[in-house]
């Protein structure tokens, strides 16, 4: 079953490199402050916004003998699927002028949807399996009983399972973006993920 992520994470890194540890400190410092207000003026919280990594390195130029610093921080930024939202962070991104910093995009299931989904999955593939069972006996002049027993992945016993369905406040677009679409999040929908199940159920056969 094809099942449309509903949440979005963006992983922005910020690099900065210099030949004095703390200016390099400073310039990173700097330049994520000047990130993440621009992430608020869109409407972001700091409770959307967490710290991957924050490293500080250095490496020897072999040739001169000189050491580099490089300071970097990966922030990572969660909420659930807008289009609108999304245009808004590229738009705001490029605008902002922040250089030495690498964006990407990636889209995941919540755990409720996911377990929503799978457990449609799980009812479709019992109710598959005792028709596809029905057949063959059929074929073979006999009937099916009741179940013996029903497997997942040929060893979880199905239980009743409940769904909590988690509540998700998204960030409100506090600027107006009806007219400043600049990304194909505008024209296209995020890739659908592929979800399945497979369940072995074993009846009881009667002549």
């Amino acid at each position: 079953m094809k099942v449309t992520p509903d949440l979005a994470t963006f992983i922005l890194t910020v690099e900065k490199l210099d030949t004095n540890e703390k200016a390099a400190i400073i310039q990173l410092n700097k330049a994520v402050d000047g990130l993440i207000s621009s992430l608020s003026s869109i409407g972001f919280k700091n409770d959307n916004i967490k710290i991957a990594s924050y490293d500080i390195s250095s490496s020897v130029d072999r040739d001169d003998n000189k050491k580099t610093y490089t300071a970097s921080n990966v922030l990572k930024i969660n909420f659930r699927i807008d289009n609108k939202l999304i245009d808004a962070l590229y738009s705001e991104v490029q605008q902002s002028g922040i250089t030495d910093l690498d964006v990407s995009f990636e889209t995941s299931l919540s755990d409720s949807l996911e377990k929503a989904i799978r457990l449609k999955l799980v009812q479709k593939a019992i109710a598959d399996a005792k028709i596809n069972a029905e057949n063959m006996a059929a074929a073979l002049g006999l009937r099916i009983g009741k179940v013996k027993q029903v497997q997942k992945y040929g060893a979880t016993i199905l239980e009743e399972t409940k769904i909590e369905m988690v509540k998700f406040t998204p960030p409100v677009i506090k600027r107006d973006t009806e007219n400043r679409f600049n990304t194909p999040f505008y024209k296209f929908e995020v890739e659908d993920v592929e979800l399945d199940e497979r369940i072995t159920v074993i009846y009881e056969i009667l002549k």
